[in-house]
Parts: C-alpha cells; sequence; structure tokens
C-alpha cells in the first residue's frame, strides 16, 4: 500500500476521533484549557482548526498524493 495512502488514512481518522470528542458530553481537558484561556468562541474555533481542519487538509493532501503515485505506474 502506498505510504501517502496511509497518512491520509490516519489523518481521517484523526478527523474522526477529534469529532466525536468535540461532540461528547463530557469535553475533553484540552478544550475546556483553550475555552478558559481564549474564551469561549476562539476557544472552540482555535480548538476545531487544529484538531480537525487541519489534519482533515493534510488527510486530503496525502489521500490525492497517494491516488497520483498510484496511477502514475
Amino acid at each position: 500500500m502506498e505510504l501517502d495512502i496511509v497518512k491520509a488514512l490516519f489523518g481521517f481518522y484523526i478527523v474522526v476521533v477529534s469529532l466525536l470528542r468535540l461532540m461528547a458530553d463530557n469535553e475533553y481537558f484540552r478544550l475546556t484549557l483553550m475555552k478558559k484561556i481564549w474564551g469561549r468562541s476562539r476557544g472552540l474555533m482555535i480548538h476545531f482548526l487544529s484538531n480537525v481542519v487541519l489534519p482533515m487538509l493534510f488527510a486530503i493532501y496525502f489521500f490525492c498524493r497517494g491516488i497520483a503515485a498510484m496511477t502514475s505506474f
């Protein structure tokens, strides 16, 4: 299996875990700390960007790279 595909799958896994933690009844301690330091809306935004959006962008990038490498043979 292409290494970039594995990286993409790992990125999607991180996104799913982060979204499940974000929507859970009990808050994750880092989210609580970020909300305490930065305020509720800014803390949620920083947490969402760093734990969901950024890994999703990397996952899409590596997935596309892996597909391109597999089709170039």
